[in-house]
């Protein structure tokens, strides 16, 4: 999906899906009357950026919402006042409806966004909600408007619409899935099913909705992934329906869990069998819990208020966000050459810590392992987050970062903008080479565009360069990161589906 530039497109053009043979793209559609109506108000105001016009579109939702009420309440039984308030009734309804149409089409990049980060969390439902699904839930959410931004607060500058209506919409559609979906809810999984289901973010977060610490988290998932690794359903069990592990199980999952603790230098006693149990009891009933939470109701959901998305999320959600991102740049580029290449490995192409040991062993010699890489990565991701607390507070001296919730929450933010930085890098070589093939007149971009009908059935046969593309990304990764020649070969297909999706993206 290609991001759309400039004010006109922004508020003047929605997502719709387009399904060709097995699979499902987002395009973009164009509102004539809509894009009519922002050209002309763009050239009355050339310099106005598209915070203003968010802005701009929400106060005349507000202001016909409150003229209308004062027109409906002075409406007396004297006929003509009568027609005069039906007609102004009508006037003030068509403008608002543009405005709503016109606000509606700025919020779809919200709605993409919010959609793709509920796809991810809600992986252990993933077979039944699909990204599209998740996307038209929140698109649901921002019609009408002003029902999503009942409480946005006009005079407050340091919020801005997308950033609060992004939070807002993670909101919705997390209330819709756990009220809608009973899988969500209800107790399908046994004890050790449910914790083999889990994700690592859910397990993470699962322990801190319960008040636990961060040390003893680090600690609990650490027992978490030894279980996960030691215990297998056999093949006649499935998943889900695991039992309690035997005592041996229960020996051999203590023996790593205290052999990891010593390897992480974590400052933990070894524990017996019987305390490994008890920490993922814990971690079990915490899992029931998160899988279970309660929701807000959907007709409540307008209560969301401006506290909520304050200047702490302007660091990263602010409409000029440039200063931002070259902050992490700097930080970036700060860390050690380990810490570059394994970030971007691991947020630029999405391996995993498996993946990156593979890669990493022959140029590291202390990253042979997962635990390895993860020690590493979590040492790195320390050191930016802690840079970034004081870097950004020199930037917004008026955010406190106090609390650990809120140290929570910039971490969450950073985490995106530094996954936003890698993905650049690795898709700027991939724009590096098209311009030089470009250039040399070994491929041109109309060949690309041409293949649109086509692209999802067949990419080899219908463009063999896309093969020749593929393999120069890769040889140029190794080169980029210093890595020895055929360092990425086992991530090899894994690399092949990254240049896929970045050629449907700029493509098609």
């Amino acid at each position: 999906m290609r991001q759309r530039e400039g004010i006109i497109q922004q508020f003047s053009t929605f997502l719709s899906l387009k399904n060709d043979y097995k699979t499902s793209n987002f395009i973009w559609q164009t509102d004539v009357e809509l894009e009519r109506n922002i050209s002309s108000l763009v050239q009355s105001e050339p310099d106005a950026k598209k915070e203003y016009w968010a802005r701009y579109f929400l106060k005349i939702i507000k202001n016909i919402l409150h003229e209308d009420l004062l027109i409906v309440g002075s409406q007396s039984e004297d006929k003509q006042k009568n027609d005069v308030s039906t007609s102004s009734l009508k006037k003030s309804s068509k403008s608002s409806s543009r405005a709503e149409r016109h606000l509606c089409a700025y919020l779809q990049e919200a709605c993409i966004w919010a959609a793709r980060k509920s796809f991810q969390r809600f992986k252990f439902i993933q077979h039944k909600y699909p990204l599209e699904e998740y996307f038209q839930i929140a698109n649901s959410a921002i019609y009408p408007p002003a029902k999503l931004l009942k409480n946005f607060n006009l005079d407050y500058v340091q919020t801005n619409i997308e950033g609060y209506v992004k939070t807002a919409l993670i909101r919705f559609i997390s209330n819709t899935i756990y009220q809608k979906d009973l899988e969500g809810k209800r107790e399908k999984f046994s004890n050790y099913g449910l914790l083999k289901d889990l994700t690592k973010k859910e397990m993470q977060e699962a322990l801190a909705i319960k008040g636990i610490n961060q040390n003893r988290i680090n600690l609990y998932c650490l027992a978490w992934q030894c279980l996960d690794e030691i215990y297998q359903p056999s093949q006649k069990q499935k998943s889900r329906s695991l039992e309690t592990p035997s005592a041996e199980y229960f020996q051999q999952i203590t023996l790593l869990y205290n052999e990891r603790c010593n390897q992480l230098g974590f400052d933990e006693v070894p524990v017996s069998k019987d305390r490994t149990q008890e920490i993922l009891e814990i971690c079990i009933q915490a899992a029931r819990d998160y899988r279970t939470k309660h929701f807000l109701p959907l007709e409540d959901y307008s209560n969301l208020t401006d506290s909520q998305h304050s200047a702490l999320d302007n660091l990263v959600e602010e409409e000029e966000w440039q200063q931002v991102n070259s902050l992490v740049s700097n930080l970036f580029s700060a860390i050690p050459e380990m810490g570059q290449i394994m970030l971007r490995l691991w947020l630029g192409l999405n391996l995993t810590q498996t993946e990156m040991a593979v890669v990493l062993k022959n140029k590291y010699f202390e990253l042979q392992k997962q635990y390895q890489v993860a020690r590493q990565l979590a040492r790195y991701n320390k050191i930016l987050l802690k840079d970034f607390i004081n870097e950004s507070q020199k930037i917004y001296p008026e955010v406190s970062l106090t609390e650990e919730k809120d140290i929570e929450r910039i971490k969450t933010s950073l985490d995106e903008c530094l996954q936003l930085h890698c993905q650049q890098l690795v898709k700027d070589i991939l724009n590096k080479i098209l311009q030089e093939w470009q250039v040399k007149k070994e491929i041109s971009t109309l060949e690309f565009r041409l293949i649109d009908k086509d692209f999802d059935r067949n990419l080899l046969k219908v463009c063999p360069n896309i093969k020749l593309l593929q393999a120069a990304f890769i040889e140029q990764l190794e080169i980029d990161m210093a890595l020895p020649t055929d360092s990425l070969a086992a991530v090899s297909n894994k690399l092949a589906d990254f240049v896929d999706e970045w050629l449907k993206d700029n493509f098609i």
